[in-house]
């Protein structure tokens, strides 16, 4: 895949893209990853133009403006703007985690621009319930305003990956080659971070159980779920409990952690190359 950037007006997204020449798969990544997460399944999409952006302040992308914040639904925003500027008709979606959420999300408010979804461990989106509002509006504010007073600093890399293996249950190598990518060097050798420290707040609302339901019912194209035994995410409970909300669904689930699709690549390239050649 070669390094490429898109500009959709008011920030540049940065992008690996396989330079196939058939349908489009747009690849989105995780919270605070990038998309290097997703380079490993471009072997599986050779059929397919498959294009993994940066979501903004993400890997290589631009940032929001000063006083901006990443709100889900300006991601929505980012990618309704790089589909049109790109004049593509119809893609497919494919995410990991939160980028599976966001796929989920757009092919609900337009369907007449996604033909299919895979989404890797994320089954919809997050949810709180009402009671929770006051809570979450709060605690928001304040981690914004704290993240307003962010300072540079420097980065060791070895640091940063068992930092991020400690909170997670991502291979050490895996962690590094993702940010690798977050990570930006001077001309004194000197590692920083080029995503924004910003991507580090509180969601300010989401969205309840109620909501989330409308939103899912919305979609009409054929989505894939893909589950990983050992994650987190438990999508093994909460699809089941969801399957009544999609109107073409199909579940499979694979041993392994969040990022099952590093970690068990062929399986999951395989199945996501029979699901899209089939449509």
């Amino acid at each position: 895949m070669i390094e490429t950037e898109f500009n959709i007006g008011n920030l540049n997204l940065a992008a690996l893209d396989n330079q196939g020449s058939g349908s489009v798969v747009i690849g989105l990544h995780g919270y605070l990853d990038n998309a290097e997460s997703l380079r490993l399944l471009a072997p599986y999409l050779q059929t397919h133009r498959f294009v993994a952006i940066d979501l903004a302040g993400h890997g290589r992308s631009g940032h929001r403006t000063a006083g901006a914040h990443y709100n889900q639904a300006d991601y929505l925003q980012d990618l309704y703007a790089l589909i049109e500027s790109q004049g593509w008709d119809e893609v497919i979606l494919l995410g990991h985690s939160l980028g599976g959420i966001l796929a989920s999300l757009f092919a609900a408010l337009f369907p007449e621009k996604v033909s299919a979804v895979i989404s890797i461990d994320a089954c919809g989106p997050l949810t709180e319930d009402e009671d929770t509002t006051v809570a979450q509006m709060r605690d928001a504010i304040l981690s914004r305003y704290a993240k307003s007073r962010n300072k540079l600093r420097v980065v060791e890399l070895e640091d940063a990956v068992k930092a991020r293996c400690k909170i997670s249950d991502i291979p050490e190598a895996h962690a590094r080659s993702i940010l690798s990518r977050n990570l930006t060097q001077d001309a004194g050798g000197y590692c920083f971070w080029s995503s924004d420290p910003k991507l580090r707040t509180k969601s300010m609302l989401r969205l309840t159980e109620k909501q989330a339901e409308a939103l899912m019912r919305a979609i009409v194209c054929p989505i894939l779920f893909i589950g990983a035994s050992n994650s987190f995410k438990n999508l093994e409970t909460l699809f089941p409990k969801r399957r009544a909300w999609f109107l073409n669904a199909q579940y499979e689930q694979f041993v392994g952690g969040h990022h099952i699709h590093m970690e068990n690549t062929d399986d999951i390239g395989v199945l996501i190359r029979q699901f899209v050649e089939q449509l």
